[in-house]
């Protein structure tokens, strides 16, 4: 890589890392493109050459946090039964929700009431999060692993379940599940998951 575009890239690093600081600290409507270049160490033109508007930096910076990490986890956990594949994402979502509480916090308060950004949000990043997971569990069926399910309806209704137990969690750690801990959340969910309220064929 030319050392132009390494600085482009380290530049870009550095204003997304101090976005998320920033809309983490003040909100997303408090927080100026002023605050952020300061924060990140550049003239404030500078970042209108990356993107266009504090929308634009909000969906980076989420693509930046939650779609890359997750993507490099399912890749990961592919080769896993489904269950460890289960457990893995819900390990690292919970991780994930405790680093980065002020941002998710910023961030769902936003897609709440903007509809643009909730589309864009949902149509590049989450979309393309549940059509690898989707993938996974077709495989997953085919082979006959899982019972034929309806995957259109049961990987949002999974993963959404993760991502919004998984921000409680974290934004509210005294009033939910105080006394449980992560691996027993983790075992519990993955049973529910797998086998629902039934009990599993050894326990009948």
């Amino acid at each position: 890589m030319e050392w132009k575009e390494r600085l482009r890239d380290e530049r870009r690093t550095y204003i997304l890392d101090a976005a998320a600081a920033v809309f983490g600290e003040k909100g997303y409507e408090r927080a100026t493109m002023k605050e952020i270049a300061a924060r990140a160490g550049i003239a404030p033109g500078t970042i209108y050459l990356y993107f266009k508007n504090k929308r634009d930096l909000l969906l980076a910076i989420a693509d930046n946090l939650i779609a890359g990490p997750v993507d490099q986890t399912l890749a990961e956990a592919v080769g896993l039964e489904a269950g460890d594949y289960i457990a893995a994402i819900l390990r690292d979502r919970i991780q994930f929700a405790r680093e980065n509480r002020a941002f998710i916090q910023a961030l769902v308060t936003q897609i709440w009431t903007d509809q643009e950004l909730r589309e864009r949000f949902f149509a590049q990043i989450m979309g393309p999060l549940f059509a690898v997971g989707a993938h996974y569990m077709q495989t997953q069926v085919a082979a006959g692993k899982l019972r034929p399910c309806r995957v259109e309806v049961v990987v949002p209704a999974v993963a959404g379940s993760i991502v919004i137990l998984s921000a409680l969690r974290a934004l509210m750690p005294e009033q939910l599940l105080p006394g449980v801990t992560d691996d027993e959340l983790i075992d519990e969910l993955t049973r529910l998951y797998l086998y629902g309220l039934q009990p599993r064929p050894e326990e009948s």
